[in-house]
């Protein structure tokens, strides 16, 4: 992770999260149109708030990328922060200004799985859930099944997306990824007054927390806990949560009512995710996203998909591959 921290390395992974990330953008609004899910989603844009003037000044790289890949923006100043976050008015004093991108969407992902299920039940996919995976068998080059619990399961082709748990499941098999659970807390807020909550998601660069208006409820997500596998929650790790939604939007939601969660996000060193195939000919992989799994979910499938089918995929996907580590 030190190696990737510096400008050369920033823009190079930057500019392969951002690729995805468009095309992923694009695939999930095809979906929606195609199937006609609905999951509280909001086509309003996500504004990057800074509270101080040197953050403001710093953002001349993340120009860049976006100029790069024809991504539209807007650099605000106050007034235009306020101009598509009115409640923002209210506390127009503790930021400077922001930088917004127009074409963002947001959605209740939780939501969207449990609709996608139900659509992808009806077509005739199968889900097995309560199941433990014991070992993935392979035999001359190939998967051969999947030892699970519950029986082996069969394929002609294997899909490795465990996101945080994919390493302890391909190691055994010789192949090691460096993905890491970082864990994440995140606070569902009930929303008291609508014109005093968020309009679409604010990241507030201060506290490097995101606040999203997901239907009638208020998401607050945050934090990188480096780790183990546990989800337990620390409660002194919901102060920053408390304090970005109380500075900026102190009437929209009851912090009171509150739900407190944590998940792990499987962090790569450079960033972007994990996508393509492996040593093993009907074997690929799917993980990695980090902080960004449904922002890169539709797209990330729809290359998998196609690179399975033997199509070459819409967008640059090599420098996505496991072999970038190599």
């Amino acid at each position: 992770m030190l190696r990737n921290c510096t400008a050369a390395r920033y823009a190079v992974n930057k500019a392969r999260m951002v690729g995805i990330a468009e095309y992923s953008r694009d695939c999930l609004r095809a979906l929606r149109t195609e199937i006609g899910i609905s999951y509280d989603e909001r086509s309003q844009g996500t504004l990057q708030l800074f509270r101080k003037q040197a953050q403001l000044d710093a953002i001349g790289g993340d120009i860049e990328v976006l100029k790069q890949y024809n991504v539209p923006y807007e650099v605000l100043d106050r007034d235009g922060c306020i101009r598509v976050e009115p409640a923002l008015a209210a506390v127009r004093e503790r930021f400077v200004g922001g930088l917004r991108l127009p074409d963002d969407e947001t959605g209740d992902c939780h939501l969207f799985t449990q609709r996608l299920e139900r659509i992808a039940a009806e077509r005739g996919v199968k889900f097995v859930y309560d199941t433990t995976i014991q070992s993935v068998d392979v035999s001359g080059g190939r998967v051969a099944q999947v030892a699970t619990d519950r029986g082996a399961l069969a394929a002609d082709v294997y899909v490795m997306a465990l996101g945080s748990f994919s390493p302890l499941l391909l190691r055994p098999l010789g192949i090691d990824i460096p993905v890491y659970p970082v864990k994440g807390y995140s606070l569902t807020v009930p929303i008291t007054d609508k014109n005093a909550a968020p309009e679409s998601t604010i990241m507030d660069e201060t506290y490097k927390v995101a606040i999203t208006r997901l239907g009638d409820r208020i998401r607050v997500g945050g934090t990188a806990e480096v780790g183990d596998y546990q989800v337990r929650l620390r409660p002194s790790r919901r102060a920053p949560l408390d304090r970005s939604l109380t500075d900026l939007f102190p009437r929209g939601g009851d912090l009171s009512r509150a739900t407190f969660w944590s998940g792990l996000r499987p962090m790569t060193p450079d960033g972007p995710p994990i996508i393509g195939p492996t040593r093993f000919e009907n074997l690929h992989l799917n993980t990695g996203h980090g902080t960004l799994g449904w922002t890169m979910a539709c797209g990330a499938a729809r290359v998998v998909a196609d690179q399975i089918a033997g199509v070459v995929p819409e967008v640059p996907a090599a420098d996505l591959s496991v072999a970038r580590y190599t």
